[in-house]
């Protein structure tokens, strides 16, 4: 690409201004956006139980697939919480609106409900027959530009998943697909991001542990996204590390054509 010339005297005290101001802005946006997500709010998981990283799928880059970097914020009194019962205009019959989606979680055994706080959000996936049980959680927050749903985190419990299988076997199936009760989270994150005006939802498959790494774009890439790029350690994908955090390989897909593609998935369960 051609670069355009600038005047020698000014062009460098102005690609350090702009970069300065580039970079303070970024940590901004991450600083605000990782507060608004609460790092435990609402999630009663026993004590005992250790997270299982092989069923565990983390967005943000980590030491440890399960653990997130942000700095958590308790819920306030603004807080919004979120039981999706009413319908909801998609603009699409091939999307389901949040009714369907809750009848839905409800055949499998399980009773989905999204919290915000500002952009923002954290869904979580409780078992129908106990509700003080929660399978798992997805938070990200709705980016303050470009339309865009950034994915943050997913995990899912495997101990709490099979806990609820034995418990709940007439109605529990798992989550009804192959890709589990994580597709049912991330359906109603999507439509979530759909109804606040994102188009495009993003997030990063970490890149801490190799085969961690390869399972997690491999398990997204058969959800329908599509693999952007590498970010790296180099100095173009700074930017990208400020925003997400680390490495990693950062995937995208439209929302519309996430949620047209799991709505037959789901149809045909």
């Amino acid at each position: 690409m051609a670069r355009t010339k600038t005047n020698t005297a000014m062009g460098p005290s102005i690609h350090v201004c702009a970069v300065i101001t580039f970079l303070v802005t970024m940590l901004t946006l991450l600083t605000e956006a990782t507060a608004f997500i609460p790092s435990n709010a609402n999630i009663k998981t026993p004590t005992s139980v250790k997270y299982d990283t092989k069923y565990s799928y983390a967005y943000q880059p980590v030491n440890s697939i399960i653990t997130h970097t942000g700095t958590g914020a308790s819920m306030s009194s603004r807080q919004s919480t979120q039981r999706y019962g009413t319908t909801a205009t998609t603009g699409t019959d091939a999307i389901w609106d949040e009714q369907q989606l809750m009848d839905y979680a409800a055949k499998e055994g399980v009773v989905l409900s999204l919290t915000t706080l500002g952009p923002g959000y954290r869904a979580l996936v409780r078992a129908k027959h106990n509700e003080t049980l929660i399978l798992g959680y997805c938070e990200g927050f709705i980016r303050p530009y470009g339309g865009v749903l950034h994915l943050d985190k997913m995990e899912v419990f495997k101990k709490i998943v099979k806990q609820t299988s034995k418990a709940n076997p007439e109605e529990f199936r798992g989550g009804g697909t192959l890709l589990g009760v994580g597709q049912l989270m991330g359906y109603l994150c999507l439509l979530h991001g759909k109804s606040n005006g994102c188009k495009t939802a993003e997030f990063l498959a970490i890149d801490d542990e190799e085969k961690q790494h390869r399972m997690l774009v491999q398990y997204y890439r058969r959800s329908g996204f599509k693999i952007i790029k590498y970010v790296g350690d180099g100095a173009l994908d700074i930017p990208d590390r400020l925003m997400w955090g680390g490495r990693g390989t950062l995937m995208r897909e439209n929302v519309d054509t996430l949620l047209e593609k799991w709505t037959t998935v789901f149809e045909k369960t």
